[in-house]
């Protein structure tokens, strides 16, 4: 939750945590990385289209769709139609929340257009209020924001790999592949019980789907790991190229990246961190870097390379 070319998907270690180390060194000579390729708009073109620029909008709450286990579809009405590509974010909060909770909250977009909507798992404050707000009421939205998932390379099948809440941007992209003719495309989907599915069936209409859950009760009895080394087997002896899209909790998309990288396959991961602002100024969304240093989650992500994370310092729960 990138970009077309080379320049945009190079080393995502070198965006705004570099500019910031290199300002707090007095090294204005820091090699920082290329921003992607601007339309005659002004706008970063990316490998699955040009987004509009992030900007605020006040919407009102048009429709809630409560699932299960705690999961809720927010729905928006828009002025205007807005284009968000798979994998970017909005930080929203109500008009009329006052101070508590203070802070918007991040959520990845699901849909875009004259009508924008949003995955929720109430998990504290800020989503209870969202899940129990009457229709019509008003919301403070910034958006697009982020950095959407990259380009499927040449000769390669798309597997998306989910895990809760961490479904509602692989959506976004499985539907995306799906308008774009784009051929094979794999769903893994993993929760604990088959309560903890949400938007199964809108994967299932975009892509091969495979299910697992933890107690058996829909498809594999296990975690989505199972299905994924299974997968990653199976290409290797065919002699089929593969490159995962993952985004869900923590342990399930370092483990993932784990068998990527073990199989060789490209991996990128969407993050989720908490987060102030959206776009890089309160810096309160570092996630560690193998090669030492941070990313932040809002600008040089959410959507980055797997394999330059450090998995094993959980920053972000």
């Amino acid at each position: 939750m990138l970009g077309a070319g080379p320049g945009d998907r190079g080393s995502y270690g070198d965006g705004a945590s570099e500019r910031f180390d290199a300002r707090r060194r007095g090294d204005r000579s820091a090699t920082l990385r290329r921003p992607p390729a601007l339309d005659r708009a002004g706008r970063p073109r990316y490998a699955h289209g040009v987004p509009d620029l992030g900007r605020f909008i006040s919407a009102p709450l048009v429709k809630r769709t409560a699932l299960d286990a705690g999961y809720h579809v927010l729905q928006f009405g828009l002025d205007e139609a807005l284009v968000a590509l798979p994998g970017q974010f909005v930080m929203m909060r109500g008009e009329g929340w006052g101070t508590a909770p203070l802070l918007p909250r991040p959520m990845s977009i699901l849909d875009s257009g004259r009508e924008l909507s949003v995955l929720v798992k109430v998990a504290g404050v800020g989503t209870a209020r969202m899940a129990s707000c009457p229709l019509g009421e008003r919301f403070e939205l910034l958006l697009p924001l982020g950095r959407p998932f990259g380009a499927l390379p040449a000769e390669h099948t798309a597997v998306l790999v989910a895990g809760g809440v961490g479904v509602a941007p692989l959506v976004c992209l499985a539907e995306r592949l799906a308008q774009r003719g784009t051929a094979g495309v794999v769903s893994l989907y993993g929760g604990r019980t088959a309560r903890d599915l949400p938007l199964v069936e809108r994967l299932a209409a975009s892509s091969t789907l495979e299910i697992a859950t933890e107690d058996g009760s829909r498809g594999t009895q296990g975690r989505v790991t199972v299905l994924v080394e299974r997968l990653l087997e199976r290409a290797r002896a065919e002699g089929t190229n593969v490159m995962l899209f993952t985004c869900g909790p923590h342990r399930m998309m370092a483990a993932v990246a784990e068998l990527a990288a073990r199989f060789g396959a490209p991996c990128e991961a969407s993050l989720e961190a908490p987060m102030g602002c959206g776009y890089g100024v309160c810096l309160g969304c570092p996630v560690a870097k193998k090669a030492g240093g941070y990313l932040y989650t809002c600008v040089d992500g959410p959507c980055v390379d797997a394999s330059v994370v450090d998995w094993t310092r959980e920053v972000f729960a």
